[in-house]
């Protein structure tokens, strides 16, 4: 099988989530070196369980600093898995949760992505993968104020990979569906009828999912660039499911 290729450590923005540790948990099968960025203390607790080394967010223009000094490496690699867990109606969300979204879902993103980007930008090499969604395809109610910080990560990731390519960084988004694990695990276990949308008739398993963003994370994936990749099951090429 091809050894991937990371140039520098692997920096996994929202690294405690269920996703995010078990694709740190990949690449480091993979020979890469990974650091996980959590919220909080109790983050870094979770992925310290699994042996995975990790930083409290805090300040995001420290973060390529303290990772290489926590690894000895500086960061090649960035995975955007940072979401926060708001979701309500658009017309009734409340003007003060609406501000704390956009300081989280979108302007917090923005920041760790110009931060990153700027330190990758010394070595004229980067490679960064968003985690989107395909609710940013087709939100179902209730989804609009995730769906459209999903198409925000989308369009700045695009934008990064378009204006650094030809200084040696590179961008993409890749969509995905339901996915059996952490949050979307709790909404499966309450709507379980929704598998019946996907043409399997059954939801992706984080294993199904974890070897193409190891692709698209590595240095192999550098082409994939300014683009956004669906990995959905095929929920996203059917005209209308049927819950």
């Amino acid at each position: 099988a091809m050894r991937l290729t990371f140039h520098g450590s692997v920096l996994i923005l929202g690294g405690s989530s269920d996703l995010g540790r078990a694709l740190a948990l990949a690449l480091c099968a993979e020979g890469a070196q990974v650091c996980c960025v959590c919220r909080d203390d109790a983050g870094c607790a979770r992925c310290a369980q699994d042996g995975l080394p990790a930083l409290v967010l805090a300040d995001p223009e420290t973060l390529p600093a303290r990772c290489e000094a926590l690894l000895g490496r500086p960061v090649g690699h960035l995975a955007d898995l940072l979401h926060s867990r708001f979701e309500q109606l658009v017309a009734l969300a409340a003007p003060g949760a609406i501000e704390r979204w956009a300081d989280d879902d979108i302007a917090l993103r923005a920041r760790c992505l110009r931060a990153v980007g700027r330190a990758m930008l010394a070595r004229r090499f980067g490679r960064c993968v968003f985690v989107s969604s395909s609710a940013a395809q087709r939100p179902s109610p209730g989804q609009g104020w995730y769906a459209a910080a999903k198409l925000a990560g989308e369009g700045l990731y695009r934008s990064l990979g378009v204006e650094l390519a030809g200084r040696g960084l590179s961008a993409c988004s890749v969509r995905l569906s339901w996915l059996d694990a952490g949050r979307g695990h709790e909404f499966l276990s309450r709507h379980g009828q929704v598998a019946r949308a996907m043409p399997a008739g059954r939801c992706l398993g984080p294993d199904e999912v974890l070897p193409g963003l190891c692709f698209l994370l590595s240095a192999e994936a550098a082409a994939i660039n300014g683009s956004v990749v669906t990995l959905d099951g095929g929920l996203g090429a059917l005209k209308l499911p049927e819950l």
